[in-house]
């Protein structure tokens, strides 16, 4: 009698694990369906508040936009350079988009920002220097920020360390509105220019990144961090 009671007692305990198993796995699904819906909501904030000033290079130039404002300067963000100190054709394309914008006379000087830490290893804004003078800026009128790691250090960095208070901001276009957005929150007065894309492919990666990256910001943005 006492074993077959120990037997029972031992099969109702198995028989509650599936059952606690599930109903943790049904919080998880719960929590990740919320932090999921939490993020597709500061994305729409984030999109929404900026892309209405979004424009293409070709939209910019041709509108009052570029004539009848005049920012401090145009803000081009850094992105990957290959081998050889070679600027990829996405950050090819950014400096090109850059170079027209400023030539349209709207700003004071470029500031270019990105990821050169350690340039002996990897230097962006190096290479970015190099390809606007080679795009007919004049060395005089560009600006380095070496420690540009993020789009929102680089607009902390922009305000803090070179006084901006206005700006044209030119990068990707996915990138375009969190960047103009970060910008404005430091107190920047700013625009977006959607850099060209010369025919390389934008990665799926890239959106699923930039996904994460506006709901990061937008938390930064409520706490602001080294400000």
């Amino acid at each position: 009698m006492p074993v077959t009671l120990m037997k029972n007692q031992g099969t109702k305990i198995t028989s509650k694990k599936p059952g606690v198993l599930l109903k943790i796995l049904l919080v998880l699904v719960i929590i990740g369906f919320l932090g999921v819906a939490a993020l597709g909501l500061m994305n729409i904030h984030v999109y929404n508040s900026s892309s209405p000033d979004v424009y293409s290079l070709e939209s910019f130039t041709s509108s009052s936009v570029s004539s009848d404002a005049h920012y401090d300067a145009v803000i081009v963000l850094g992105c990957a350079v290959w081998e050889g100190g070679v600027a990829s054709p996405m950050l090819a394309d950014r400096l090109r988009t850059a170079a027209a914008v400023f030539k349209t006379g709207c700003a004071d000087y470029v500031l270019v920002t990105g990821d050169s830490e350690n340039p002996e290893d990897y230097d962006e804004t190096g290479c970015m220097k190099e390809f606007l003078i080679n795009e007919g800026i004049s060395e005089s009128d560009i600006l380095c920020d070496p420690l540009g790691l993020s789009t929102y250090d680089s607009m902390l960095r922009a305000v803090t360390l070179f006084n901006v208070k206005s700006a044209v901001v030119v990068t990707t276009g996915f990138h375009c509105e969190r960047s103009v957005y970060d910008a404005r929150n430091f107190g920047i007065e700013s625009v977006g220019v959607e850099a060209i894309n010369s025919g390389y492919v934008i990665r799926q990666y890239n959106y699923y990144r930039e996904f994460i990256a506006r709901g990061k910001d937008f938390v930064f943005m409520l706490i602001k961090p080294g400000y």
